[in-house]
């Protein structure tokens, strides 16, 4: 399991961002990951490809993965006019794992996996493209079994804080809180402004939960859009290690926010 610290008056934080030590990404969705391409291997798989974002650690934790497993990571690095600092650093640390690493025109991710998914596929047999954002159920299991091993230490809190990218961490919380029964709130801040009827049922079909008919939920699912934009950063002050661009903007609602039912936990997926 890993450690919750307390912080800032009483807030409990939930380091998961040390679920591997390095050289792995500070990034709790590897657990997914690593599980998710062990699976691949053994179907045959030997080139495994995946199309980078500007800020994504996504690339980095296939590229460990991959050298971890014996498979080797393909991934497709998008050109800018003017490079992110973040980009920069996560390409050298791509290096690491020796991946082979193919340049192409920054643009729509959603339209650049589909371009690189039929080169990887013309240029490398025994090959697969992963999806964007890796939303893989080995991620959301791992952190079910990971929420439940954590509450059942802390089982009196009332509110859970984390941010929201692709949703998959958070639908997988949301399972775990949702298996042990807690009458809590699970508050997820979207990293990027979008529609939230959308982003809910998205978690919803995730998690495989559905708050309706007999079957409702006792953990109530709040998600919060303060309108931030995918590259923009948080300058918020944090007492522990937090992505600028990904859990740090949860952590500002969170230190902005006049009051939610104490006590909290603050989930950190990366740093």
């Amino acid at each position: 399991m890993t450690p919750v610290e307390m912080h800032d008056g009483g807030v409990l934080v939930k380091r998961d961002d040390l679920c591997f030590p390095p050289p792995a990404p500070p990034f709790s969705k590897c657990r997914g990951i690593i599980e998710h391409l062990r699976k691949l291997k053994a179907d045959g798989i030997e080139y495994v490809g995946y199309t980078e974002t500007s800020i994504s650690m996504a690339g980095w934790g296939v590229a460990w993965a991959c050298k971890e497993l014996g498979l080797k990571a393909v991934i497709f690095d998008p050109q800018y006019k003017v490079t992110p600092d973040v980009l920069r650093f996560h390409r050298q640390q791509w290096k690491l794992f020796d991946p082979i690493i193919i340049p192409i025109k920054a643009g729509m991710a959603s339209v650049n996996v589909h371009i690189a998914a039929n080169e990887l596929r013309r240029n490398f047999k025994n090959s697969i493209m992963l999806p964007l954002g890796l939303p893989f159920e080995e991620t959301m299991e791992a952190t079910r079994v990971e929420t439940i091993e954590t509450m059942q230490h802390y089982p009196n809190i009332k509110s859970v804080v984390t941010c929201v990218g692709s949703g998959t961490i958070y639908a997988g919380i949301y399972r775990g809180l949702h298996d042990l029964g807690m009458s809590v709130t699970l508050y997820g801040i979207l990293t990027r402004t979008g529609n939230l009827k959308r982003k809910r049922e998205s978690i919803q079909k995730k998690a495989g939960i559905f708050d309706f008919g007999l079957f409702e939920s006792p953990v109530k699912m709040k998600l919060i859009d303060k309108q931030w934009q995918y590259t923009e950063r948080s300058y918020q002050e944090c007492p522990f290690p937090c992505h600028p661009y990904y859990d740090l903007k949860a952590w500002e609602w969170l230190v902005k926010i006049q009051y939610i039912p104490e006590p909290i936990l603050f989930w950190n997926i990366g740093r």
